[in-house]
């Protein structure tokens, strides 16, 4: 039972220092509608570029059938990197299927099916890059 202990703290120890570099926006209540998933790869996200300001969950106005409905996705505004690299970051995790990122710095993260990167304001100025890599 001790090794099962000493091997799960220092798991639990660093998910709580990631979740803790973690600010959000007044109208955003905090991570308890998304799914287990999405939590899991907010915390990787962490991990890699740091701070994070999370923007939008799952309340608010989205497209109709938004993975932010499902409780799948997060915006966010990176604090301590660019949103170009935050972005790029964020399509190497294997947790990711799409980002998108927009004119004003926040950046788009979902678990969900589609693997899909996109850019722009307006549904008419995105552009679409599919991602290459398998699940």
């Amino acid at each position: 039972m001790a090794v099962i202990f000493t091997v799960a703290v220092p798991v639990l120890a660093r998910a709580d220092a990631a979740i803790e570099k973690v600010s959000f926006q007044p109208q955003v209540k905090g991570l308890r509608c998304l799914k287990a998933e999405t939590v899991t790869m907010i915390r990787e996200l962490v991990e890699k570029i740091g701070p994070i300001q999370i923007t939008s969950t799952c309340g608010g106005r989205h497209a109709r059938n938004s993975q932010h409905y499902r409780g799948n996705a997060i915006d966010f505004r990176p604090l301590a990197t660019t949103p170009r690299k935050a972005a790029a970051v964020a399509k190497t995790l294997e947790a990711v299927g799409g980002v998108g990122s927009y004119a004003n710095g926040l950046v788009h993260v979902d678990v969900g099916d589609r693997e899909f990167a996109w850019f722009g304001t307006k549904r008419g100025n995105r552009r679409l890059a599919y991602n290459a890599r398998g699940r």
